[in-house]
């Protein structure tokens, strides 16, 4: 690796985290933190480049989630606000700045292309606003979306014309060639959402290699976002699109989980590399006229987009808090101010003065953010804007979220899960499933139980099955690593959560309760209390005497059995005829004894227990049936081994 660029970005991330701990301290924007990392850092580095380029991803990410958690459904109701009010809020403010600069004696053609440059906002920022502060599927977060994908779609018109604000004709010979690129890209984005993505998904998904899925996720995001950009459509759209692709499949919650992460690190980074394009000595020589020309820029395009509000007749609230997020200019104005350099729309010095004025309406916008509710009672005291609060065209239940409250959540649908979930129905309890098996979550999808696919410690999954407003959740996952990382991701979520686990091994209880367990269910634990019925029963002991040891035995979170190891146990309720241990499995599916390999292991069936009863002469044409327990012994490797494999091979 290159050890300058290592040393770029060292310095980078170790300032940023300066500045935020500083600004954290003060209550500042951390995005405004970002900002000043950039300023400060542009005047020790020298090649910003690659760190711009590096950066651009932060974007792009920040898009795929959008489209990710975009719903056609929730769209379709404000779809009219979104598209007109696109073409409302374009045109109304290149109108302004045209005459503005056309007043002011600049060329009509310089003055058109300057409204273009400003009418386009930071998708961005706004986004990222939105985001932190859960608006995204608000009213307001969707228009304000619907208007930015408009903006994006109308950057391709803008680059069409710029060549004739230039002076220059466009060249009509490549209209068809460019055509059949839309129209083949268009038809390859229909048929990869509705067959070949959620194929590629679903057999990745069966693998259950986290590797190969998430790999398969970057490649569907970066490799939409390069088509789209080859064709001259705006990256951001691209990126939009992918997220939208995938959001049509039940892997959506799961690829959220895997990319999140990426667009937090390269989206801080995207914030700095515009930070660091900020020339300080121009700006301290010029602050004045840049601080006027930014505070003139950020009145025109609230002007504007409040406009666009009253034509729509948006609520007051709406139209002002929309109004204040889309009042910067967006990071894809500066390729537009590049172009218009080379048609000789713009000069040198204006570009650098233009970039500055972005720049500072950016940093502006999560400040102005923060007095919206201020603005708002200002607005409401005028006679003609007291109007009312919501949309009267949309109704309450097209426009909010179903929220559960006070339901479980069931992590892994093995036997455990669906004989939860049963009894959930019987006593009318809300629940929730989630499980990484995407053959489960297919089949019982199409029963219409409420499961997702994912990892049940992801907390992007969590927060999808509304943790936060759960009141219990049951975990009953294979993997030890897996139940401990959803114990403490769910206990994070939710503090106030009961959290119930179901453990396989005694000597896990401790460090489960440690991770924020409430109450933690050992497997083998109960296969041993099982064993214990039978064998007391055998003896013809009083149901009412067996009862009282066993739940004697239970008390104190099974402590009693805590203090030994499970071969004591098992030893010891089998009078010691073996010196082996002893383990058992519960079956998911008809099948014979023959079809577990149980030989494979060098281990021996010794018997099984189907309901009341208990099958001791068993061989290998012995037909098992679901919920049956089957009782083994061997050596401790052996059956650690075999159980990491009937784990794989078995939903269990």
């Amino acid at each position: 690796m290159d050890l300058y660029i290592l040393e770029n970005i060292s310095i980078i991330l170790i300032t940023s985290v300066v500045i935020l701990l500083l600004f954290n301290k003060l209550k500042l924007p951390s995005m405004i933190g970002l900002f000043l990392t950039g300023i400060i850092l542009g005047q020790f580095i020298d090649s910003t480049s690659i760190i711009t380029n590096i950066s651009e991803l932060g974007v792009i990410f920040l898009l795929f989630i959008i489209g990710l958690e975009f719903s056609i459904e929730k769209f379709s109701a404000i779809k009219r606000y979104a598209v007109l009010g696109g073409i409302l809020q374009v045109v109304l403010t290149t109108i302004l700045v045209t005459l503005i600069l056309f007043i002011g004696k600049a060329p009509l053609n310089q003055s058109i292309f300057m409204g273009f440059l400003v009418c386009f906002s930071s998708t961005a920022i706004v986004m990222k606003i939105l985001q932190k502060k859960r608006l995204a599927h608000s009213i307001q977060g969707r228009v304000t979306l619907g208007i930015l994908i408009f903006q994006d779609l109308a950057v391709i018109l803008v680059i069409l014309l710029t060549p004739v604000l230039g002076g220059q004709s466009i060249d009509l010979s490549t209209l068809p060639t460019t055509l059949l690129k839309l129209v083949g890209f268009v038809i390859i984005i229909a048929v990869s959402a509705k067959w070949i993505v959620p194929i590629a998904l679903n057999e990745a998904a069966k693998t259950k290699n986290r590797d190969l899925f998430m790999l398969l996720i970057l490649f569907i995001c970066l490799g939409t976002t390069f088509a789209t950009s080859s064709l001259g459509i705006s990256p951001e759209l691209g990126a939009f699109l992918a997220g939208l692709i995938i959001s049509n499949t039940e892997f959506s919650h799961q690829a959220l989980g895997y990319v999140q992460p990426f667009q937090d690190v390269f989206m801080s980074i995207f914030l700095i590399s515009i930070g660091l394009m900020i020339n300080v000595s121009y700006f301290i020589n010029n602050i004045l006229l840049i601080i006027a020309l930014a505070a003139i820029v950020l009145v025109i395009k609230f002007v504007a987009t409040f406009l666009t509000g009253v034509i729509l007749k948006l609520p007051i609230k709406t139209t002002v808090a929309i109004s204040v997020l889309l009042s910067q200019i967006g990071e894809f104005s500066f390729i537009l101010a590049e172009d218009g350099m080379k048609y000789g729309l713009i000069s040198g010095e204006l570009f650098t003065t233009f970039l500055t004025v972005t720049i500072i309406t950016m940093s502006a916008t999560p400040l102005l953010e923060k007095i919206t509710p201020r603005l708002v009672g200002i607005f409401k005291k005028i006679p003609y804007f007291q109007v009312d609060e919501e949309l009267k065209t949309i109704q309450p239940a097209e426009i909010e979220e179903n929220e559960l409250e006070d339901h479980v959540i069931i992590v892994g649908f093995g036997v455990n899960g669906r004989n939860l979930s049963s009894a959930c129905e019987t006593y009318n309890i809300p629940y929730v499933i989630v499980d990484f098996n995407p053959q489960v979550v297919e089949k019982n999808k199409a029963l219409s139980l409420p499961i997702i696919y994912g990892n049940g410690y992801d907390e992007s999954v969590l927060k999808e099955l509304h943790i936060k407003s759960a009141k219990c959740i049951v975990i009953s996952m294979p993997s030890y690593d897996s139940t401990i990382k959803a114990v403490d991701s769910a206990r994070r979520l939710n503090p106030d959560i009961h959290i119930i686990v179901r453990t396989r091994f005694l000597k896990n209880v401790d460090e489960v309760y440690e991770a924020g367990a409430d109450e933690v269910i050992p497997e083998e634990y109960e296969t041993s209390i099982i064993m214990f019925t039978r064998v007391m029963d055998y003896y013809d002991k009083d149901m009412d005497e067996i009862n009282s040891t066993i739940e004697s035995l239970r008390s104190d979170a099974y402590d009693t059995f805590r203090h030994v190891s499970s071969d004591d146990i098992t030893t010891s309720l089998s009078n010691r005829v073996t010196d082996l241990n002893m383990e058992s499995v519960q079956i998911t599916r008809k099948q014979k004894i023959s079809d577990i390999d149980f030989n494979r292991f060098n281990l021996t069936v010794t018997s099984v227990i189907r309901n009341n009863k208990t099958f001791t002469e068993i061989d290998a044409r012995f037909n098992l049936k679901i919920d049956d327990l089957v009782i083994f012994t061997g050596t401790s490797e052996n059956i650690s081994s075999f159980l990491r494999y009937f784990h794989v091979t078995n939903e269990i």
